[in-house]
């Protein structure tokens, strides 16, 4: 079928369905749903499983880190699944030959929603088990579909000329001619054969390396026509690979969000909702947050959304400040109302409404003090310089022009006096010009949640990207208060997963086994489910002691932290219907982020960042770097450094503060390389980051194909394991020899 054009998404799903309703009602789950740990990703779920659940599908979900979890999964979940009828994949999938990764029998059908560019070509065009949702990129591939099936028909027709035996010596000799050195790039830049087994053989030798005696004169000679035939199929074939090949090289980027593609397949299903709709949003702030979209098309997507939020929302009557209200903020309280009226409206318990209004690059300003968020804003502290003594006497300066007192900036935003709050967003508009900060604001969306406050989409975010690294770790020792629990019952988070690690919810009567039924709020549910989480591990280490004796202490810590990871995602799902997980995650965010600036300002002060012809390069070793995180529970008594080692996401946001602050001061727009070590597995975490132009426009990244090149020619031990190409893991020995390798292959 190769994909569904974006005004027929709501095919994919009826298919799904229909297939469901073949299996005959046995109960057995014949959906598979692989998902990745990322904000979007996990919001598209929500959305998905909605769905599922409202029409009774069964489904099991399994979140996958990489593609070492997708091939393990092949095993465990789909070779020899008699009931299994529809893999759906989110986020993940879509750089790879999925027919060759799983065994599926002929009812089986992949789903591919995948953000991820570019897509792997064999997948796309030639299989007909394999279904891509296009988000309207694919459309606009004529010349590369064109290509791939011409490749793809010469072929056939090859093996039929071969299976015909027409022209036997003729056939041999000029098919010889065409396929010695021809191949197909495949995603990663290889060459993949594409006319199957004999192809690019030298047949004029002997297995002695003589040349064989030239066949009789009446084979050997061919018409002119067919010398024309096959030398115009070969111009074709060589045009064909180069337009394959310069689709791959173009460099990794991003399409739609796949919450937003899940969002236009419920939309034309005719059953959105708001809370569907703010997934969607939530998943494209993901997006341009962490530099997927340009901000010219983040424009664009708003404007298009904010018809959307029109439908479901009666536009509030408060004006547009409502927002910077200390009423609306997640973790301020309900005081210093606006009257009567607006205070019966904020306090109305089904008050769930979406509104679209300016929102600030000042992370987490509704909960932080106003110079915290200052201070540790990428946009805000790389155009101060706030790693120099002079760019923090121009932050001071900045409050002051502002006329805002010491005390109240010092104040966390809440508890700020209510005519400083209300004129914080006139007066940073007014200012920031002065300090080269001319998009000081962009447009964004909030959420009510009735008389607990709003909540802006990039600070759940923010909240979902901490808790898919550490959630479990944090709540485990921070999940307790006295919050009512608002329903819904409560599941041990590890009983799903503690012995499969992977392994996880099959819906059972309507719910998640493994993950709980319902929406949990309360933080005496939270701190249950976290803390039981944590023994159900132990436990499981207990029991298998016989076999895990028999291991090595590498495999026993790798099992340990694929555990960690699930519990996060699930911890992160969770958080997208309990406000108290969304609370947590806030202050998880906050403590991650002063790590990365405080890291960020010790590098920029010690100038580790070497400059080469294309790119930047930065190690993080921990010498001389953190000072200790003791204001952030779960990072106490470490080194910040040691946070990026173990965190793409984090470390991909050092590289954004590290590349705004070249840019303002060093006039430098060069890509950034940056390994951060990560002790307890002696290897390097690297990223090659590109970012967005001083125009805001995105950057392709073309640094995957240059580090698998690179570890190639230098053996070293890497894990290219990763769904982004460009991150990779290298064993702490290798890693000189690769950038060496790296340097010059980027010359």
């Amino acid at each position: 079928m190769g994909y569904v054009a974006f005004a027929q998404l709501d095919q994919v799903y009826r298919r799904l369905k229909s297939a469901a309703s073949r299996n005959g009602g046995t109960g057995a789950s014949t959906v598979l749903i692989f998902v990745s740990p990322d904000a979007d990703a996990v919001c598209a779920l929500k959305i998905l499983v909605t769905l599922l659940k409202s029409d009774c599908i069964a489904h099991k979900i399994v979140p996958v880190a990489g593609y070492t979890d997708l091939s393990g999964a092949n095993e465990d979940h789909v070779e020899n699944n008699e009931e299994l009828r529809s893999i759906v994949m989110l986020n993940c999938g879509g750089l790879v030959d999925l027919n060759e990764m799983f065994t599926l029998s002929e009812d089986m059908t992949i789903y591919v929603c995948d953000s991820h560019r570019p897509l792997n070509l064999r997948s796309l065009f030639n299989q007909e088990q394999i279904v891509f949702m296009d988000d309207g990129d694919i459309d606009d591939l004529p010349d590369l579909k064109k290509a791939v099936e011409e490749l793809e028909f010469e072929d056939s027709d090859d093996d039929d000329d071969d299976e015909n035996g027409a022209d036997d010596a003729e056939s041999e000799e000029s098919e010889e001619e065409l396929s010695e050195n021809e191949s197909e790039p495949d995603a990663d830049g290889n060459a993949v054969d594409v006319g199957g087994e004999g192809m690019g053989k030298n047949r004029d030798r002997r297995k002695d390396g003589k040349r064989k005696e030239p066949p009789g004169v009446d084979a050997v000679q061919t018409p002119p026509l067919k010398r024309a035939r096959v030398s115009s199929r070969r111009r074709r074939r060589r045009e064909h690979q180069r337009v394959i090949a310069e689709y791959y090289a173009e460099g990794a980027y991003y399409g739609l969000s796949v919450a937003g593609m899940l969002y236009a397949l419920a939309e034309q299903l005719g059953r959105a909702s708001n809370d569907f709709l703010w997934l969607s949003l939530i998943g494209l702030s993901d997006q341009y947050l962490h530099d997927r979209v340009g901000h010219r098309q983040y424009l664009s997507l708003v404007e298009a959304a904010k018809n959307e939020v029109s439908r479901f929302n009666i536009k509030s009557s408060s004006g547009e400040d409502g927002d910077l209200d200390d009423s609306q903020s997640l973790l301020g309280e309900s005081r210093n109302l606006r009257g009567r009226n607006d205070a019966n409206r904020q306090l109305d318990p089904d008050n769930e409404v979406i509104r679209c209004d300016d929102e600030f690059r000042l992370m987490l300003l509704r909960h932080w003090t106003m110079h915290e968020s200052l201070h540790y804003s990428v946009y805000v502290g790389t155009k101060l310089g706030i790693w120099k003594e002079k760019g923090r006497q121009r932050l001071t300066n900045f409050l002051v022009k502002m006329g805002l007192p010491h005390t109240e900036s010092q104040q966390r935003f809440s508890e700020m006096s209510y005519p400083f709050k209300q004129s914080i967003k006139q007066k940073l508009i007014a200012v920031s010009p002065r300090y080269n900060m001319t998009e000081i604001v962009f447009p964004s969306f909030y959420k009510k949640f009735g008389f607990k406050g709003s909540v802006s989409a990039p600070d759940v975010v923010y909240s979902l990207t901490s808790l898919l690294d550490w959630g479990a770790e944090w709540i485990a020792r921070h999940g307790t208060g006295s919050y009512a629990d608002t329903g819904g019952t409560v599941a041990q988070l590890g009983s799903g997963m503690g012995r499969q690690g992977r392994d996880t919810s099959e819906v059972i009567t309507g719910g998640l086994a493994g993950v709980g039924v319902g929406t949990r709020t309360g933080m005496a549910a939270v701190a249950m489910r976290a803390g039981d989480a944590l023994p159900a591990s132990a436990s499981d280490d207990e029991s298998d002691q016989s076999d895990e004796d028999a291991e090595d202490a590498s495999r026993r810590e790798e099992r340990k932290k694929e555990r960690a990871w699930v519990r996060n995602f699930y911890i992160a799902y969770d958080a997208l219907d309990a406000f108290d997980l969304l609370y947590h995650g806030i202050h998880l965010a906050m403590s991650f982020q002063r790590a990365l600036v405080r890291t960020g300002i010790s590098i920029l002060e010690k100038k580790l960042t070497q400059t080469f012809r294309n790119f930047q390069l930065t190690v993080l070793t921990g010498e001389g770097l953190g000072t200790g995180v003791s204001d952030s529970g779960a990072l106490s008594d470490e080194n910040d450094f040691v946070l990026f080692g173990r965190s793409p996401a984090h470390l991909g946001r050092l590289a954004k503060f590290l590349m705004e602050a070249f840019k303002e001061f060093k006039d430098k727009d060069l890509p950034l390389v940056i390994a951060a070590l990560d002790e307890s597995a002696d290897t390097f975490l690297i990223i090659g980051y590109t970012g967005l132009t001083k125009r805001g426009a995105v950057r392709k990244n073309t640094f995957g194909p240059a580090f698998q090149e690179a570890a190639e020619r230098t053996n070293a031990r890497v894990k290219h394991d990763s769904f982004e190409a460009s991150i990779m893991e290298v064993q702490k020995e290798d890693l000189g020899d690769f950038l060496d390798t790296l340097q010059s292959l980027m010359q």
